[in-house]
């Protein structure tokens, strides 16, 4: 990236996928002859070993006077890339840093790295060290030390070979070229190490001690088998959600929306945002995931995100026993509460196991019928709908009076302190009486493609405390828990009073011209409804000629977005089943938790 004689040198962060993928293009680019990276010297043996058992994982210990350094060596890091990359080529490779005792512990504040793969390298790094940035780069006095063994080094270098890839850290680079030509360098002593090892982690602690999330070092490997394209980190984290709403919906029996996923990204851009960065990092990833979905979906990304395939160890290395404290200096924790089915059911789905004569099959289509404590919950939620749709009529004809002789619905404080220059009150008026609700449909999905909930069926009430019922779901042969028993998703429903009314709506040709489900739905709950209110629960409004469907019969549409109810409430709506007949009520509990 910054060419000065013999040398090409590529700054970087430690420890950081972006700058690693960075130093890859760079030897396969430039071919050097030999590659000089910023580890110390004293422990080249032990880097050059574990560099050759990469991607399998180990750490590189060196004790001093009571003083321990740990060198994590895995994938995802520059210095080691270089290493990695020479030892492949078969040609040279030095580490030409100075050893130096009790180095001070700082961090630099430094832009998003994932900046790179926007603006380039040679960008970023003019906004690390240039005019641009507004503080200067902090260096100790280790720091001088350091950069001026390894000039001399680089220079040593030179007289031997001729296309020198350098890898270092971007806070030296300016002071390292600037003394490559100095004509002599004060001697310096490297720390003498009473103890420098290689050694592994315990398989049960990779998923704490990674630099980068297992998931990102598995995807940096792929790519550097062929090394095309770019690596994109945005696109990784949303591979990674998308992998882990697999097993997520598979376990919770529920699908993720599209809304939940633009939601959990909404969340972590602006939370990165907040924090003067790009992308979210893992731990924000996570906490976004428990925030906007829950904690078990939250654990999926966890798993697979801290999962490393490349684990080996087969030259059997000892194993040390390191905590993420230990090896990095901070850490944060994140607890997952788990939700799973009570104790008391777990009694039955162990006697569900057991039963191995009973066949799982399918309902017949001629003799199903539903679960009475899920046709309680819609029945409920029917009512709630139609209080709402009161509600709503009644606030959207109100209006705010001067107080004159009366207080009428009582003060309107917001206008009253509005109008405090007037010294007069204002109060509330209720306009016209609200219109009763005759029917409800809610739409979860529209299912333009017709493709996702293929199940249409009109169901009557079986009392007179329930409404007639027609919907759209997934097939009932798609997911069988039980002997005849099916689970099932709603797509949307219609629910109408009084019961005992309903002609099978996706049958009659009144609604023939209609080619999409949710329009059959509320087409049919207008024709239905005995009153001049109908609530229309959905993802958009309502077309215009459905609007002028009832207008023609002096009826209203009300709207409500079915965005304003928690998500908890629609998942607990949309999921049904349908049995094989009311005998089957009597074991449904078996089966469905």
């Amino acid at each position: 990236m910054l060419s000065k004689g013999p040398f090409y040198i590529v700054p970087t962060l430690h420890y950081c996928m972006e700058f690693a993928q960075e130093v890859r293009r760079a030897f396969m680019e430039f071919k050097p002859d030999c590659v000089a990276v910023e580890l110390p010297e004293t422990m080249q043996q032990q880097f050059s070993h574990a560099t050759s058992r990469l991607p399998d994982l180990s750490v590189v210990t060196a004790k001093s006077n009571g003083e321990t350094l740990y060198f994590p060596i895995e994938p995802c890091d520059a210095s080691l890339e270089a290493l990695r990359s020479a030892q492949e080529a078969q040609i040279a490779a030095f580490c030409i840093d100075l050893d130096v005792m009790g180095y001070p512990k700082f961090v630099d504040i430094l832009p998003d790295p994932y900046a790179i793969t926007r603006i380039g390298l040679k960008t970023y790094y003019e906004a690390c060290t240039g005019t641009l940035r507004a503080d200067p780069v902090v260096r100790s006095e280790h720091d001088k030390m350091r950069e001026l063994y390894m000039a001399k080094r680089l220079r040593e270098l030179s007289f031997s070979y001729e296309r020198i890839l350098v890898v270092t850290g971007i806070s030296h680079v300016q002071q390292i070229m600037a003394h490559l030509n100095d004509p002599s360098y004060p001697e310096a002593h490297p720390v003498e190490r009473t103890e420098i090892s290689l050694a592994t982690y315990p398989e049960e602690a990779l998923r704490e001690v990674l630099g980068e999330p297992g998931y990102i070092s598995r995807r940096y490997e792929e790519w550097r088998e062929n090394a095309e394209g770019s690596l994109d980190r945005n696109e990784c984290n949303y591979d990674l959600i998308k992998s882990a709403q697999i097993p997520y919906e598979a376990a919770a029996r529920r699908e993720l929306g599209a809304y939940d996923i633009d939601r959990l990204f909404l969340f972590l851009r602006n939370w990165a945002a907040i924090r003067n960065m790009l992308l979210p990092d893992f731990m924000q990833l996570l906490t976004g995931a428990k925030a906007c979905v829950d904690h078990n979906f939250a654990y999926e990304v966890w798993k697979l995100g801290t999962e490393y395939p490349y684990y080996k160890n087969v030259d059997s290395l000892p194993e040390v026993d390191l905590s993420a404290d230990e090896l990095w200096g901070y850490t944060k924790r994140i607890h997952f509460h788990l939700k799973s089915p009570s104790d008391k059911g777990l009694f039955w789905r162990r006697l569900r196991k057991d039963q191995k004569g009973k066949l799982y099959y399918p309902p017949n289509p001629f003799s199903i019928c539903s679960y009475p404590p899920e046709d309680s919950v819609v029945e409920k939620f029917g009512l709630f709908l139609k209080k709402k749709g009161i509600q709503q009529q009644t606030e959207e004809g109100a209006h705010t009076i001067p107080f004159s002789n009366s207080i009428e619905d009582g003060i309107d404080v917001r206008e009253t302190i509005r109008h405090w220059p007037e010294k007069k009150l204002y109060v509330k008026a209720r306009g016209r009486p609200p219109g009763l609700v005759g029917s409800c449909v809610v739409i979860f999905d529209e299912d333009e493609t017709n493709e996702r909930y293929p199940a249409r069926m009109t169901w009557l009430g079986e009392n007179e405390q329930e409404s007639d019922m027609a919907f759209f779901s997934t097939s009932m042969s798609k997911d069988i828990v039980g002997p005849g028993i099916a689970r099932c998703e709603y797509g949307g429903f219609l629910l109408s009073y009084p019961a005992k009314r309903m002609y099978d709506v996706w049958m009659d040709p009144d609604y023939a011209e209609l080619t999409k489900k949710h329009e059959v739905l509320l087409a049919a709950a207008i024709d239905y409804s005995r009153r001049p209110v109908i609530v229309y629960a959905g993802l958009n409004p309502p077309e215009p000629h459905i609007k002028a469907h009832a207008s023609r019969q002096g009826k209203r549409i009300l709207y409500i977005p079915i965005s304003q109810f928690s998500k908890q409430v629609i998942d607990k709506l949309r999921t049904f089943h349908i049995l094989d007949g009311q005998d089957k009520r009597k074991i449904a509990d078996e089966y469905i938790y």
